[in-house]
Parts: C-alpha cells; sequence; structure tokens
C-alpha cells in the first residue's frame, strides 16, 4: 500500500471586527480603525531530515520520504506502508502566522475529506488514520518516533469545494470548530510532526487527503 498525503493551504481569512483605537487632546478626538490582516506561510517538509519514520521502540531508523515529496516544497508523501502498522513523518509542515490583530489568532486545521483510497474509492475515518504533534524548527534533533503522544485530525463540518488528488479544496465556515492552535500574539510559528497508523482493513492502493489550514484573527 502507498499512502499520499497532500499539504493545502487555501483558506486564509480575517474575519475579526476592526481594531480601533481613540486618543483625546483637548476637546478633540481622533479614531481610526483597521481591518485585520492575516498572513500564512505553510511549508511542508520544510528541515533537512523530513520523511517517513516505522515505529518501532529503541534504536530509531532514518527517514525515508516518499516520492512526491521534495525539500520545503511538494506533498507530505509518506510512501509505501503496511496495512495495521503506525508511522511518523519528520518535519511534515511549518506554519508561520503574522497579523496585525494584538488579540492575536486561532488556526484550524482539518480535513477536507477521509483518509480515501484512490484505486478503490474506500474511506477510512481520518481521526483515526491521521494525527499531529509538535516538532522542532530543525535546528535541535526531532526526537518523536510513531509511539510519541499526538492529537488527531478531524474531517471538517465546514463546506467543502473542490477537492481531488490533484485539485486542492477549499473550507467555508459558518461555525468554527476548537482551534488546532491558538495566540495571544499577532505572531506565532507551528512546527509539525505527522503519524499515520493504517487501518488494519486498508485495502491497496494509493491514499490521499487534503489538509486545509485556515486562521482567523481574533
Amino acid at each position: 500500500m502507498r499512502t499520499w498525503l497532500a499539504i493545502c493551504i487555501l483558506a486564509v481569512s480575517a474575519v475579526a471586527g476592526a481594531i480601533a483605537r481613540a486618543d483625546a487632546a483637548g476637546s478633540v478626538t481622533f479614531k481610526w480603525s483597521a481591518t485585520p490582516i492575516v498572513t500564512m506561510a505553510l511549508t511542508p517538509n520544510y528541515a533537512l531530515g523530513f520523511g517517513t519514520v516505522p515505529a518501532v521502540f529503541g534504536a530509531q531508523p532514518s527517514p525515508v520520504p516518499g516520492p512526491g515529496s521534495c525539500f520545503q516544497g511538494c506533498a507530505v508523501d509518506f510512501g509505501p506502508v503496511l496495512a495495521g502498522d503506525d508511522y511518523l513523518y519528520k518535519y511534515a509542515t511549518h506554519l508561520n502566522v503574522t497579523t496585525n490583530d494584538p488579540a492575536g489568532f486561532n488556526v484550524y486545521g482539518e480535513g477536507a475529506a477521509d483518509f480515501t483510497n484512490q484505486a478503490d474509492g474506500s474511506t477510512y475515518t481520518l481521526d483515526q488514520t491521521l494525527y499531529y504533534l509538535p516538532s522542532t524548527s530543525g535546528s535541535t534533533s526531532d526526537l518523536n518516533t510513531g509511539y510519541s503522544p499526538s492529537l488527531p485530525f478531524y474531517k471538517t463540518a465546514g463546506s467543502v469545494s473542490g477537492g481531488g488528488p490533484g485539485t486542492p479544496p477549499t473550507i467555508s465556515y459558518t461555525t468554527y470548530p476548537l482551534p488546532t492552535y491558538s495566540s495571544s500574539s499577532a505572531s506565532a510559528d507551528y512546527y509539525i510532526d505527522y503519524q499515520l497508523k493504517v487501518p488494519t482493513a486498508a485495502t491497496n492502493g494509493p491514499y490521499y487527503v487534503w489538509i486545509v489550514y485556515t486562521v482567523v484573527a481574533n
């Protein structure tokens, strides 16, 4: 079985109310407001040494990225994996977020669909297959393993447009889920590893899922 995990960043949003300030001098009051601005840079495979490591105890094998990955670009490609086994993907994603909102922002990372086999169309629940956990910037060693504690990605309840093996989707929300990350400052960096827990019932074929990251100013 070969799995292909694509990373997508599309729905970068700034939907908070205006930032306002008033300064008084004598009887004159000056007011100004600014629309919140959010910028996000997403870099897959952001540090050398990125790639897939089987979940084993003791000495860890060297990471081996799949053929669809490349340094600081392309997709997060786990390469060939086996049903019932667990894997870590080192240095999967770096998110850099900056906003002019002093109240900070929330990041929502969700799957546009469940874990999907392109060959036969079978799907597996995303929050039982794909997980995320904090990594390092690459300047210090990433000591995570396939058994390190992690949190699941969930399939979005938002409205999905597009999507498919080669078609990036978008997600629009009427109600936001719990944030994947939350910052009370105007900028932050997130360094992320992924874990894949392949279902024992998974059929043979190439798999994919789009993870869409959305940033909303507070």
